[in-house]
C-alpha cells in the first residue's frame, strides 16, 4: 500500500518560537486582578493563551491558573487554536492567516489539517545568511463532490483539500518558518504542524481499515420521531505494518516516546483519508519469523 507509516511528532510552539501572527488574541477580555467576575463570564489569561468562565458568584482576585476549581478552560485563544493540539476548534479569521515561527531546529515538513475556505497556502524556509530557501504554494481551492467528467461540468463544487502537506524541506536550522493562508470569510484551520517525520516499516499492509468513533447524539423519543444531535467525529484507523528485523526495538522506543501524544500518522499519500492528526490507542507486535514482524496500530483521530 505504501513505502511505510510515516509519523511526525510535532515540534512544541512556546511565546519564544512562534514570532508573530496576523489573528489577534481578542477573543474575551483580560483576566484582571481587582475585577469582580459573575457566574458565566469569560475572561482571557496571557499567559496560557486560553479562555476561561467563571463558575462562582463575586469571584474576584482569584486568576485561572491559580484557582482551576473556579474556573473552566473553554478553549484555546484564536490565534492558538490551530496549535493547541487538544481541541478540535478552529483557528478562523477572514481573508488571511499568517504565522511565523523560529523554530530553532530542522524543519523538514509542514502539515496543515482542517483547512476551510482557503484559496491559497504558502509555505517558506526564511534563512538570515542564505536569504529564502524554501518557498512552496498550494492551491486547495473548491472541488466537485465526485470526481467524474458530469460532477465537473455541472455538479455544485465545494470543500476542496482539507489538508496539505509540505515536505522536502532543506535542512537550516537557523530559519524562520514563515505560513501563510489566503482565502474568503470563511478561512480557517484546525491544525499547524511542523517537524521531522519518521517512516517507519517496509510498507501499510492492504486491509486497512477506516473507522470511525461517532459522538453525534442519535435518539428515538416515545413518538418513534428521531431526536439529532451533530457532534464532532473521531477516526479510527487499524492497520498492520511489516517491520524489517532490524527495526523492532527503534520502533518500541519511538511509540514510548510518543504515548499520549498528538503526532500526525500517514499511511498513504493516495488519499487525504489515510492522514490524520491523532493518538495511539492500541499497539501490538507480532514477531512473525526471523526476518519480519507485523506491526498492530490503531489510532483515534483528534481530527
Amino acid at each position: 500500500m505504501s513505502s511505510g507509516l510515516t509519523i511526525m511528532q510535532p515540534m512544541a510552539v512556546t511565546d519564544a518560537t512562534l514570532i508573530s501572527s496576523t489573528v489577534p488574541e481578542t477573543d474575551a477580555p483580560l483576566w484582571a486582578a481587582g475585577t469582580t467576575y459573575a457566574i458565566g463570564d469569560l475572561v482571557r489569561l496571557a499567559a496560557t493563551h486560553a479562555v476561561y468562565e467563571n463558575t462562582s458568584a463575586g469571584n474576584i482576585g482569584k486568576s485561572p491558573d491559580a484557582y482551576p476549581n473556579l474556573w473552566v478552560r473553554v478553549r484555546a485563544t484564536n490565534r492558538w487554536r490551530c496549535l493547541d493540539r487538544n481541541s478540535s476548534a478552529a483557528t478562523a479569521q477572514a481573508s488571511n492567516i499568517n504565522y511565523v515561527f523560529a523554530p530553532g531546529l530542522v524543519v523538514q515538513q509542514v502539515t496543515l489539517i482542517g483547512i476551510a475556505g482557503c484559496n491559497s497556502a504558502r509555505v517558506r524556509l526564511v534563512d538570515g545568511v542564505y536569504g529564502t530557501v524554501y518557498d512552496q504554494t498550494r492551491y486547495p481551492g473548491p472541488l466537485p463532490a465526485l470526481p467524474d467528467p458530469w460532477e465537473w461540468a455541472f455538479g455544485e463544487w465545494s470543500g476542496g483539500q482539507s489538508q496539505l502537506i509540505f515536505d522536502a524541506m532543506p535542512s537550516y536550522p537557523n530559519a524562520q518558518l514563515w505560513v501563510d493562508l489566503v482565502g474568503g470569510p470563511t478561512l480557517a484551520l484546525g491544525y499547524l504542524l511542523f517537524g521531522q517525520p519518521k517512516t517507519i516499516g517496509i510498507g501499510v499492509q492492504y486491509g486497512v481499515r477506516l473507522g470511525r468513533a461517532m459522538y453525534s447524539k442519535v435518539e428515538a423519543n416515545k413518538y418513534g420521531d428521531l431526536e439529532l444531535l451533530k457532534r464532532p467525529t473521531a477516526r479510527k484507523p487499524s492497520f498492520e505494518v511489516m517491520l524489517g528485523r532490524t527495526e523492532l526495538d527503534a520502533v518500541m522506543y519511538l511509540l514510548d516516546a510518543i504515548e499520549a501524544q498528538v503526532c500526525m500518522f500517514s499511511l498513504s499519500d493516495q488519499w487525504e483519508s489515510t492522514t490524520l492528526v491523532g493518538v495511539v490507542q492500541n499497539a501490538d507486535v507480532t514477531i512473525e519469523n526471523h526476518g519480519f514482524n507485523t506491526l498492530n496500530l490503531e489510532l483515534l483521530g483528534v481530527a
